[in-house]
């Protein structure tokens, strides 16, 4: 009897766990890139992630304490608020702080060099092309035409607002399951409490 109300609950869990995860992993757009050549993309999102999953799993351990289904759903939406918010910032912040080049969204600075590439274009050219073409004259290079530390600066803003965004919607996960567990659990008992009265 244990091990099968065991088996049904967690294969709830997981079923609403991956769907949840689809549906806020969908909208998460991938770190940018340092550089054109940027192998280190893979490694920082695979570490925000797993530290945000880390961080988020802390809510399972207050989950054994706390069955109050009221403080989960304010958990719920509290977690989802936050993740909307920061994803929004993010977004904004990454339209702002990045420029295309060869299907790789690259890391600009806020601070460009003295005799950068762009304004010898110009004077040449007698224009500068669109800004999402500007990458090309620099070949996806930003430290050709920004300051180092400007960039790095954008880098360490995104990194932190992609991992409160993963850290946000993991929370979601594990509060918004543990309230379908919560309500499931207590109609059950209803249905139970009822099921004795009608005998009786």
């Amino acid at each position: 009897m244990l091990v099968a109300k065991l088996k049904e609950v967690w294969k709830e869990v997981t079923l609403l766990s991956t769907w949840i995860a689809s549906v806020t992993g969908a909208f998460i757009i991938p770190l940018p890139s340092w550089h054109a050549t940027d192998e280190n993309t893979a490694f920082f999102m695979k570490f925000g992630v797993f530290i945000a999953t880390v961080l988020a799993g802390f809510l399972i351990l207050y989950s054994f304490k706390n069955k109050s289904a009221r403080t989960w759903m304010r958990l719920s939406i509290e977690f989802i608020a936050l993740f909307v918010g920061v994803y929004a910032i993010y977004h904004f912040a990454r339209e702002a702080k990045t420029l295309p080049y060869l299907d790789k969204d690259i890391v600009i600075g806020n601070e460009l060099l003295d005799n950068n590439p762009f304004e010898t274009f110009k004077t040449a050219h007698g224009f500068l092309p669109a800004r999402n073409e500007q990458m090309m004259i620099i070949l996806g290079d930003p430290e050709k035409a920004w300051v180092k530390e400007s960039i790095m600066s954008n880098r360490i803003q995104l990194m932190a607002l992609l991992f409160f965004c993963y850290l946000f919607s993991a929370g979601f996960m594990i509060s918004f399951c543990n309230l379908i567990i919560l309500y499931k659990e207590k109609y059950q008992k209803k249905n139970t409490t009822v099921s004795k009265t009608v005998i009786e």
